[in-house]
């Protein structure tokens, strides 16, 4: 029970990542304040999390609306004696189903192309192929979601006088990169670099500011990734596999407690290997 008599705040906790995050921390000993844009399905973690340490709510967060996240850090003050943990979890990948299909297609036709000529000669065209709108909302929900609410929770941090945990979610993609997503991959890299900043302001109240910087993780994100594409990604895996969100679930939780005490400013990379054979 190594976060026994914590509070956590929880963005984007009603599924994959986040649902997992939320449950390790209420076996933790975690009251959880389960948040997603998705009443519903914040709703029933925060029921799972219940279970496992009375005190458990829930509540809608729309992490790219900073009225929204407003809202659920007042409903965190109504509830709760302040926070101890944020996690900034909550994330999306593009479904225009035009986008998705161009990458499929560019993605499939690479692979033959290595496969019988030994040399790429389609080319992604990502970048090109993207709009404003889709640039910006993949930089609202990830980047300024992680803005808003570390904007709610330092102050509040700070005044309560206990100091705090905060925990950001990255990616490999924020460091390694990935053809085909550039917009996922400059919001990516913005958090790791936004973490690293935010932890030195922090440091002289006693906040410690962390990313988790996963790599392919079997979570609803991945869905629409092909059986092909899959076993491609395990390939290039030293591990062999794709990791699954109870691995990164006991990343949370260690950054979260008392062994963490001192690290801040750094990047934990849950990948399997995969980041070598970028």
């Amino acid at each position: 029970m190594t976060l026994e008599g914590k509070t956590a705040f929880v963005t984007g906790g009603g599924s994959g990542l986040g649902a997992a995050i939320a449950t390790a921390f209420a076996r933790e000993g975690a009251r959880v304040l389960v948040t997603d844009v998705d009443e519903k399905a914040a709703a029933s973690v925060a029921k799972i999390c219940e279970s496992k340490a009375p005190g458990a709510r829930s509540a809608r967060c729309d992490v790219a609306d900073s009225k929204s996240v407003a809202s659920a850090f007042r409903e965190l003050d109504r509830h709760f004696d302040g926070i101890d943990i944020l996690v900034n979890n909550a994330g999306i990948i593009h479904r225009d189903p035009d986008y998705v299909a161009h990458l499929t297609s560019v993605q499939s036709s690479q692979v033959n192309e290595i496969l019988t000529e030994g040399r790429v000669k389609t080319h992604w065209q990502a970048v090109e192929k993207l709009t404003d709108e889709m640039f910006d909302r993949m930089l609202k929900v990830h980047l300024y979601g992680t803005f808003y609410c570390t904007r709610e929770a330092l102050p509040r941090m700070r005044n309560q006088g206990r100091g705090g945990r905060i925990i950001n979610m990255g990616s490999i993609m924020g460091s390694a990169s990935l053809a085909g997503v550039p917009d996922y991959c400059a919001a990516k890299g913005a958090i790791l670099a936004f973490t690293r900043a935010t932890a030195r302001e922090s440091a002289s109240f006693g906040v410690l500011i962390n990313a988790i910087a996963p790599g392919f993780i079997d979570t609803p994100l991945l869905v629409d990734l092909d059986d092909t594409s899959r076993r491609m990604i395990a390939m290039q895996t030293p591990l062999g596999r794709l990791g699954n969100v109870e691995e990164i679930a006991g990343a949370a939780v260690f950054l979260a407690g008392p062994s963490a005490s001192f690290i801040t400013g750094q990047t934990i990379s849950p990948n399997g290997g995969i980041y070598m054979s970028q």
